[in-house]
């Protein structure tokens, strides 16, 4: 009976870990979803303000690795597609950000875009350092929480 009880207590304790670790990554993939975005809008201004290319190209000659991370493994990518596979893993501030910088990007002339992709980065950027500050406190908490509750429920059932 003792063996069963430590074979139990052990799977509690395991699904713990697993869960606390589950969490971490999750944190962690928030923050360079963000960081993808950056990136990526960093990228199409670079695009626009040297060759004003036009948007299907630039995504063309993104980084393929950049848009793996933003969840897209689509051959044609539009920033459409980027948005709706990752729009999931990003916060509130910075799904309104990005969809108000979406809704009027290519309606404009090319000073004007640069001001909003500048403006949209600036945003972004914020945001980004406001998460990276915060992160070891989430996951900090988010282990302590997970194995804490392994534990007391392996004590429970003991």
């Amino acid at each position: 009976m003792t063996l069963v009880r430590l074979l139990g207590g052990g799977m509690i304790l395991c699904s713990g870990a697993i869960a606390a670790y589950a969490s971490v990554r999750r944190e962690r993939g928030r923050l360079s979803v963000l960081e993808a975005w950056i990136s990526l809008l960093s990228y199409i201004r670079g695009q626009i303000d040297l060759y004003m290319t036009p948007l299907s190209e630039i995504l063309a000659g993104a980084d393929p690795a950049l848009l793996a991370i933003l969840g897209t493994l689509s051959p044609s990518p539009t920033l459409e597609d980027c948005f709706a596979a990752s729009a999931d893993r990003l916060d509130a501030e910075s799904r309104r950000i990005l969809i108000g910088y979406l809704a009027d990007l290519g309606s404009a002339y090319r000073e004007t875009e640069l001001k909003r992709c500048d403006a949209c980065l600036a945003a972004l950027s914020s945001q980004r350092k406001k998460m990276a500050d915060e992160l070891p406190a989430r996951l900090r908490l988010a282990v302590g929480l997970r194995l804490c509750f392994s534990l007391g429920a392996t004590i429970v059932l003991w």
